[in-house]
């Protein structure tokens, strides 16, 4: 492939924050079709899976259609580095496909580049909340953005951000659940209601052995963190069937102990515990998503 014109100006090239005067949109989106030997994979791939069972489903798809949506790269020298669509690139190299269509850009700062590389997956791709929790925290560490700036570039509300980030608080163990589609989103959340790791993999290994709702998982934690708490110090019960039928349902829908106090004056309150700022955030995530 002969000498390009420059393609793109840095991260401005594909994220709308950075978007360049209208009259050079047209040349960042110009199309070459590249040799598939010429092309690297990324280094900054937030995606850490590549099937074969997929890419091979891919791979028939292009055998009959062909790419129809074009990868992303960076050039370096006389080559390219994949920005966004390694799998396309995998999936047609296995095909026997020589040349891959694609959007070139010349990116001369790594930093530039390792944050257009993540944000570009992470929105593109369909990642596992572990891929995609690895990928905010490279984001943050590496690319030192805070939350606020990942959640705004990524378009997404931080909460969102902060609770995918929680998952890289779980053991080892309960992320290869997650990474394998073994366990889901909702089971991760309910479980980081436990203060205990040995607890949560217990707990986590149970709900993949017996194909547990996310809703039993809420329910099992709520048991845990409520017996826990009675074994610490005694409960004072309410001999109003209503009001404990309905502390249970808090329970269980918060996975956390929860206790409705009434005065004689029917008036009140009702107590939600917490463990930490992040079981806090948990809560108050479950009484916004609520509304």
């Amino acid at each position: 492939m002969g000498k390009k014109p420059v393609l793109g100006k840095g991260i401005s090239a594909l994220i709308p924050e950075y978007a360049e005067p209208s009259g050079q949109a047209d040349v960042s989106r110009q199309i070459f079709y590249i040799n598939v030997d010429e092309i690297e994979p990324n280094p900054y791939q937030a995606r850490t899976e590549f099937g074969e069972e997929s890419i091979d489903e891919l791979m028939h798809s292009i055998q009959e259609k062909g790419v129809i949506q074009p990868i992303t790269v960076n050039r370096i020298g006389q080559s390219y580095q994949i920005i966004a669509g390694e799998r396309r690139w995998r999936a047609t190299k296995k095909a026997g496909i020589q040349e891959i269509p694609a959007i070139v850009h010349e990116i001369e700062s790594q930093q530039d580049l390792m944050e257009l590389s993540l944000i570009e997956n992470i929105q593109r791709e369909n990642l596992t909340p572990i891929e995609e929790a690895e990928g905010y925290r490279s984001l943050t560490d590496k690319c030192f953005l805070t939350q606020e700036e990942v959640a705004r570039k990524v378009g997404k509300n931080r909460s969102t951000v902060t609770n995918l980030l929680r998952l890289l608080q779980l053991p080892h163990e309960v992320q290869e659940f997650l990474r394998r589609g073994q366990l889901q989103m909702g089971h991760a959340r309910a479980l980081l209601g436990l203060e205990e790791d040995e607890d949560r993999l217990a707990l986590a290994r149970r709900a993949v052995e017996e194909k547990m709702a996310v809703r039993e998982v809420e329910k099992a934690v709520a048991n845990q963190r409520t017996d826990r708490k009675k074994k610490k110090a005694p409960k004072e019960i309410s001999n109003d069937p209503h009001i404990r039928d309905y502390e249970e349902r808090l329970q269980h829908r918060f996975g956390t102990a929860v206790n409705i106090r009434r005065t004689a004056a029917n008036k009140g309150a009702i107590q939600i515990e917490f463990y930490n700022d992040g079981d806090l955030e948990r809560l108050l995530d479950l009484m916004i998503d609520s509304e």
